[in-house]
């Protein structure tokens, strides 16, 4: 307890010999301190925000926000309003909570429309309902695959025809919207198709549109003939080059080892459909088809006559043939191989040696193999033996920008309030330090010539405080005052401007 009352005494003494200038700065930068302090304390405890809703209408959003109000939940708008952002922590439970109470109500409904009362209502209502309905429900499930952020399916449902040659066939016509940049593959599309016709009777794919949230058609069956069968044809004829390249690199790759060969595969296929009809007659083979025989007798004579028709049928054979598309009429194929690497017995770089005939001319039925060569169609197949070049170090690459800026935009506002308070707390600890000794801060003193900072090396001379007087020194100063009172009076107009007081003695020591 002694100790401690003894400290505070200390203490107390010290800051009483502070002059009024130095008392304002330490209360400043105290103050300056503990607001810092509480403000980083509440960032660090304010929850990021996370989505709840997004592509709200407006009433949706307003009453989103009126049951949010009842909670006392904080909120945060963004995109116009369309955009709900609660604490992340709140999300999942704010979702099921407003759902319960029926928020989100309006945008894509489904068979709930038939949950209510259908009394009285008529069958074209009925029948637009139930088109509707089925909009909502394909579009939900469109929504729910990777890579879409909202979809928006319409169909035609023509009216069923007695007569089928007027009857008309359904369409319909998806508008997607992907998440970023995404990309949707021919196979995502074609599936997407697929379900759209599978849900709708009598709906075929092909009369299924897709489009994308630029207007451009995804579809391939809904675009021009011509350039919707040449772009098939390519997509097609690439996959198969790529699969017997890959056939062929990969049995290389364990030959000769990873990044040793180079395979291209240029195939020409067959895409013309030619369907043929033929009627094949066989005299030689006959079946009878009918045979009549009639009788007649004359009553005068006794007579008896006969007559008989057979009737035949030639054997006949009809054929229709379809002939198979996208076939392999050729292929050429080309290779280059690398050789061999031994090591230089005097220590410099390896020592290339290339492949033998032998070696090569196994490589390349090995490759014919592997690929399908067939001669008598004109297949080619070229093997080349070359050294290949050592491939280049790849600068490291760091993480993208998109992911800096994401960093930045999260984290960086933290850490420059952390390294203001450790710069902070670093200042303090000297300045604090110093004034408790009893030594003045660097301080700034403005006048008529301006504003005058302390230089480096009066950084590095610190003032040492006013030492114990004893008699003589006192006398010193007594004699030193009334030989020079222009000196004495410019120390203490000095100390009241807040110039540092250990730089003028010093001055006047000089002097």
């Amino acid at each position: 307890m002694n100790g401690f009352k003894q400290t505070l005494e200390d203490l107390g003494s010290r800051m009483g010999r502070l002059s009024f200038s130095q008392k304002v700065i330490l209360g400043a930068v105290g103050a300056a301190s503990a607001i810092c302090l509480v403000v980083f304390t509440l960032w660090l405890q304010k929850d990021d925000m996370a989505v709840l809703f997004t592509n709200l209408t407006p009433e949706d959003a307003a009453v989103a926000l009126q049951e949010l109000a009842k909670q006392d939940v904080p909120t945060d708008l963004k995109n116009g309003g369309t955009t709900i952002m609660v604490p992340s922590g709140m999300k999942d439970r704010l979702r099921l909570d407003l759902a319960s109470k029926g928020v989100p109500s309006s945008g894509t409904v489904g068979f709930e429309i038939f949950d209510g009362n259908q009394y009285g209502m008529t069958e074209f209502l009925q029948n637009v309902n139930f088109k509707r309905a089925l909009e909502g429900e394909l579009t939900r499930t469109v929504e729910s695959l990777d890579g879409i952020q909202t979809a928006r399916v319409h169909l035609v449902l023509p009216k069923p025809s007695i007569f089928k040659k007027n009857a008309a066939e359904p369409t319909a016509s998806v508008m997607l919207k992907l998440r970023g940049r995404g990309v949707l593959g021919a196979q995502q599309i074609t599936g997407i198709q697929n379900l759209v016709a599978s849900a709708v009777e009598d709906l075929k794919a092909d009369n299924v549109t897709v489009l994308d949230q630029a207007g451009q058609v995804l579809s391939s069956a809904a675009r021009d003939d011509d350039i919707g069968r040449s772009e098939t044809q390519l997509a097609l004829r690439k996959e198969v080059e790529d699969h017997l390249a890959d056939k062929a690199s990969s049995m290389l790759d364990k030959v000769l080892g990873p990044g040793k060969s180079i395979v291209k595969v240029n195939a020409t296929l067959n895409f013309e459909k030619i369907e043929r009809q033929r009627e094949i007659y066989d005299p030689a083979a006959t079946v009878v088809r009918s045979e009549v025989r009639n009788e007649s007798n004359v009553a005068s004579t006794g007579e008896t006559t006969e007559t008989s028709t057979t009737n035949y049928e030639i054997n006949k054979t009809v054929e229709h043939v379809v002939s198979r598309t996208g076939g392999i009429e050729s292929l050429s194929v080309a290779v280059f191989v690398d050789g061999h690497y031994e090591a230089d017995p005097e220590g410099g770089d390896p020592v290339y040696t290339p492949l033998s005939d032998e070696e090569l001319a196994q490589l390349q039925r090995v490759v014919e193999r592997a690929v399908g060569v067939n001669r008598t169609r004109g297949d080619q197949v070229e093997v080349v033996n070359m050294r290949f070049q050592a491939p280049q170090a790849l600068p490291e690459t760091g993480p993208s920008p998109l992911d800096m800026v994401g960093l930045v935009t999260r984290y960086g506002g933290k850490i420059v309030l952390l390294v203001m308070l450790a710069v902070m707390a670093l200042v303090l600890r000297r300045n604090i330090a110093a004034l408790l000794a009893g030594q003045p801060v660097a301080a700034t003193a403005s006048g008529r010539g301006g504003t005058r900072a302390a230089t480096t090396q009066e950084e590095e001379e610190h003032f040492e405080g006013i030492p114990e007087l004893n008699d003589q020194m006192v006398s010193d100063i007594q004699d030193f005052a009334a030989e020079n009172p222009d000196r004495v009076a410019e120390v203490i107009q000095s100390w009241i401007h807040g110039i540092d007081p250990g730089e003028v003695a010093r001055q006047a020591a000089g002097d």
